[in-house]
């Protein structure tokens, strides 16, 4: 039969931890990190690069598009409908981004490439409906995007794996999501 490794003379308990060693133990380790730089990212200050292939918010060239709305078909979360735009004889796409999932498949399936992906994911609204935007709209708005990704407000930093830190960020340059608008 195994033995419990029991502490008898504590009425069958098992002797606690040194509870004052733990906690200068854990004292001793942060202030000896207080002397290194941090490993996290200083949002917003700086903003994280994204890695080549990443999926963002979709843009819309429109003066690419056809107007055959297989990007709406496709659309699993239904983020993309068709509009009448007043003087246009085609219907165009519309996009509501607070329902998109950032799948892709609208783009894959645009036959004429009037739909990217951007390398941005964390845009903020005012409201709810502002996040679903007519074609004309979502035009403007795509450029606005594709500005931002050519020159962004802040500094871009690159995540990296250091053997003896963990992970360390460095400078990066601004990659470009692929659109042209």
């Amino acid at each position: 039969m195994l033995e419990r490794s029991v502490d008898r003379r504590r009425g069958g308990h098992r002797s606690r931890p040194n509870v004052v060693k733990a906690h200068l133990d854990a004292i001793a380790t942060a202030a000896k990190r207080l002397l290194e730089p941090p490993i996290t990212l200083p949002y917003p200050d700086y903003m994280e690069a994204r890695p080549p292939g990443y999926r963002g918010v979709i843009l819309f060239h429109y003066e690419k598009c056809i107007g055959c709305s297989l990007c709406a078909q496709i659309c699993p979360a239904r983020a993309i409908k068709m509009y009448r735009v007043p003087g246009d004889k085609r219907l165009r796409p519309g996009y509501n981004v607070g329902r998109c999932i950032f799948c892709g498949l609208c783009v894959d399936i645009c036959p004429v490439d009037a739909l990217s992906e951007s390398l941005v994911h964390d845009k903020v609204y005012e409201d709810v409906p502002s996040m679903d935007m007519d074609p004309v709209d979502w035009a403007l708005w795509s450029r606005r995007v594709m500005d931002e990704e050519r020159s962004p407000e802040k500094p871009l930093l690159r995540a990296r794996l250091d053997p003896e830190r963990g992970i360390v960020y460095e400078e990066a340059q601004p990659a470009s999501s692929g659109g042209e608008g």
